[in-house]
């Protein structure tokens, strides 16, 4: 196998130009989970552009750790940036511990805690037009669900109903957007096709739309308790309060990417689920001993095991982030491979969630692989990052999921209409589509 550095290989099949654009568009995954076969750290193109794809877990651990070195970047990390604005998901290393302990105050578990009323609140409404016997699709349902909680969370004003429906609109573009644009070599994403043009317009006006949001806040100088409000006090190590610019671009973050995330993950789990009927009869056996059929809170949680085992398989299965990009800003050396500064890195939890060698059994729906008793590889599981750059969100979108996965079953039982695996759309997220479940009303009887 011929190598360009000593210790990495080079994945087979680019072409000229476009190099390995073709499976990155049409069959991502199945071309990821090939690379471990050539290798610990494959070489693959971009184009006329190469990436390093990281394929052990002890060394993508390594990645993650050392965030000075392996630092936010590479083509992915790029469009999340200019999607989002430099935020905390994708702000360098210098930027990065300030924009953290800004924004660590409204992920304290006291706040959680009072998410968590809302979240109750929220999952009341969210089964309100189920009756027995429909047919629902899950995916538009948990979309709404998730974004109407996730904005509430960020802001409660009226004002900022507009935004929250506009950025709504625009985030299946948005998001298809940053992996196509990724993928494509630079001069291809440059030009005015149609995909390009509706990621630019979907981006403008999201952004324009929490610009605005912003702005009302300001005038109205009211605190509304909501994360907004809370960035709008915060002052830096410097005793200087954040600009419009940084938190537009967190604002932007934790709505965008939590939205999708958190729907993406209640959809693949309600679909496992109704693969897995056993699996379900169980949760229910749960759900009705901690809650009978009312709606989950904050104080169930610590009962609610089985429900967070199966969110924590999805996961697994389904990791909502399941490709991303690093670069080294320094010489670095990785296993036995000496790497240049500026090489972009890949690291995909769901080429480390499917490699048998560190998680057996990885097609198998296994909540139970997560019990406290079960040994696993370090780093062979990381639906939500690592190191320092560990998603700021994770405690947030475990609670939320829990919580409305838990409630679910307890009062409707869960089955297939079509047996098929859904279509999997892979962009930012593992998106799933025509998931169709047909939902069966439980007795209802006094708590």
């Amino acid at each position: 196998m011929a190598t360009d550095h000593e210790g990495i290989a080079q994945a087979p099949g680019a072409l000229p130009i476009v190099g390995h654009l073709f499976p990155l568009l049409r069959d991502p995954l199945r071309f990821l989970n090939t690379l471990p076969s050539y290798g610990d750290l494959v070489q693959i193109r971009l184009g006329t552009q190469t990436a390093v794809v990281v394929c052990r877990p002890e060394l993508v651990q390594e990645v993650l750790l050392h965030d000075r070195t392996y630092d936010k970047g590479g083509p992915i990390i790029e469009r999340i940036g200019n999607a989002l604005g430099d935020g905390v998901a994708s702000c360098p290393h210098s930027a990065h511990r300030r924009q953290r302990r800004s924004l660590q105050p409204a992920f304290s578990r006291a706040c959680l805690r009072e998410y968590a009323a809302l979240m109750t609140e929220k999952i009341d409404t969210l089964t309100i037009g189920w009756s027995d016997g429909r047919t629902v699709d899950v995916a538009a349902q948990m979309y709404n669900f998730a974004s109407d909680t996730i904005s509430r969370t960020l802001f409660t004003a009226e004002a900022a109903r507009p935004a929250i429906d506009t950025v709504k609109e625009c985030l299946p573009d948005i998001f298809r957007g940053i992996y196509q644009q990724a993928v494509l070599p630079p001069w291809l994403s440059r030009l005015p096709l149609p995909p390009n043009l509706r990621y630019e317009r979907a981006r403008n006006r999201a952004w324009a739309a929490v610009s605005k949001t912003i702005s009302l806040y300001r005038q109205d100088d009211e605190t509304h308790g909501d994360v907004l409000s809370m960035l709008l006090k915060t002052q830096d190590d410097a005793g200087e309060v954040l600009g419009d610019a940084e938190i537009h671009a967190q604002i932007m973050t934790l709505l965008v990417a939590g939205i999708e995330s958190t729907a993406v993950a209640l959809t693949w789990a309600v679909h496992l689920l109704c693969q897995n009927p056993d699996v379900q009869e169980r949760l229910r056996t749960e759900t009705a001993e901690v809650l009978g059929t009312r709606t989950a809170t904050w104080d169930d949680l610590p009962r609610l095991d089985l429900a967070r085992r199966v969110i924590t398989e999805t996961l697994r299965i389904y990791p909502p982030g399941w490709i991303l990009t690093r670069t080294t800003a320094t010489e670095a050396r990785l296993a036995d491979a000496v790497i240049p500064p500026e090489t972009t890195l890949i690291y995909s939890p769901y080429l480390m969630h499917h490699d048998a060698r560190f998680n057996p059994r990885p097609s198998s729906f296994d909540p139970d692989r997560w019990l406290p008793e079960q040994e696993h590889v370090r780093g062979a599981f990381i639906p939500f990052g690592g190191g320092a750059r560990k998603c700021i969100g994770d405690n947030y979108a475990m609670t939320l999921a829990t919580l409305a996965l838990s409630t679910i079953v307890a009062q409707w039982r869960l089955s297939s209409v079509d047996h098929q695996l859904p279509h999997i759309e892979p962009r930012m997220t593992l998106t799933p589509h025509g998931v169709q479940v047909r939902v069966e009303c439980l007795q209802r009887v006094p708590d």
